[in-house]
């Protein structure tokens, strides 16, 4: 049994416009891209697998050799080893600034841009199961995704990060989504965000026809982890690619660190536009109580926390009587509570100003 498969080489091949240029009884020729400016008459001999012939895998490691260095950056043979043997993708960022021109990275700039980098795809998954723009929920999917994801070893060229996907499929009682549609959502944002923010000298009118208008791109929680993932280490340039057999991606951001700023500001006035349209709803425990005479008070104030899009915020709400006398309860037992409504952003919290559902989880 071989290691690598045809199809996947030829794929690959084509979908970097190598050219099938005859078919042979033991070999396909293809001629490579005009890009590429190899020799006149240059052909990457094929060879066609069949269990009775031995040496396939053998020939392919020596055109894994040979074919390396014409993918310049794309690449190494590591990847291609990969690529040629199994239908997966690499992801991979690459830090550039000037202080990783050696390839190394200070410890904790390493720690915060892999914690970072985790929540990019954790949003990313949300985003693509649930599409809303803000406030998704999709814990299933993103332990499944993240469980799917294998570390690859690193390579040479400033700060490199590599990550194994395979494509599969992850079900849910609700939804059903490939890892392939996952990872082309999350370079569709990336580009958007280079182009648009990083890139772009025009400020971007945020309006409810723009949420309208970009719903296929935007949610509020992928769009700031992508922006902590230069804030929070301090990084200014980073390069992301996605390698697949069927199609490469390549993103590249530089100086981003002068246009943090303005990215701050803008998913400022996004999340107050959300916030204006999309109710939030939430399941969290009891965190403080405080009100000075509930039997009496018609605006009994309580603090919850409440895990939302992969992270944990805190929400106060306004109670009557009745509902803050089960608020106590549910405090005391450690009961969960369920809210919805329209919520709006504090300094350090977020407030749901209209209390639509109030319920105690009773376990």
């Amino acid at each position: 049994m071989s290691n690598f498969k045809e199809i996947l080489i030829t794929e690959f091949l084509t979908s970097r416009n190598w050219k099938l240029k005859r078919s042979g009884n033991l070999f396909n020729y293809y001629t490579p891209p005009e890009s590429l400016e190899l020799p006149l008459g240059f052909e990457l001999e094929i060879p066609k697998y069949s269990k009775e012939r031995p040496g396939f895998d053998n020939f392919i490691k020596q055109i894994i050799n040979e074919i390396t260095p014409l993918l310049k950056n794309e690449a190494n043979q590591d990847d291609l080893n990969i690529l040629f043997s199994r239908e997966h993708s690499i992801l991979k960022y690459r830090i550039f600034d000037a202080d990783n021109k050696d390839g190394t990275i200070s410890l904790q700039k390493h720690i915060e841009s892999l914690d970072v980098f985790k929540k990019v795809l954790s949003q990313a998954v949300t985003f693509a199961t649930t599409k809303k723009p803000i406030f998704g929920d999709a814990k299933f999917e993103v332990e499944s995704y993240l469980n799917r994801c294998r570390s690859l070893q690193t390579e040479k060229g400033s700060y490199v990060t590599k990550i194994e996907i395979p494509k599969d499929v992850i079900y849910s009682t609700i939804n059903k989504i490939n890892t392939k549609t996952i990872n082309n959502k999350l370079f569709d944002v990336i580009e958007y965000i280079e182009e648009e923010i990083f890139n772009s000298n025009q400020k971007l009118e945020v309006t409810e026809n723009y949420i309208q208008d970009v719903s296929d791109l935007l949610n509020y929680e992928l769009f700031h982890s992508i922006k902590d993932l230069y804030f929070k280490p301090a990084v200014n340039n980073i390069e992301f690619q996605l390698s697949s057999v069927d199609r490469f991606r390549r993103v590249e951001t530089e100086r981003v660190q002068k246009r943090i700023p303005y990215f701050n500001k803008y998913l400022r006035e996004v999340k107050k536009l959300l916030l204006d349209v999309v109710p939030l709803e939430a399941v969290g425990y009891v965190k403080r109580l405080a009100s000075p005479a509930p039997l009496h008070s018609k605006k009994n104030e309580v603090i919850i926390d409440a895990e939302i899009a992969n992270s944990v915020e805190t929400i106060k709400i306004i109670l009557n009587s009745e509902e803050y006398l089960e608020a106590i309860e549910a405090h005391k037992n450690e009961w969960p509570i369920k809210v919805r409504g329209q919520a709006r952003q504090g300094k350090t919290m977020l407030y749901l100003k209209e209390l639509e559902h109030f319920e105690i989880i009773r376990k």
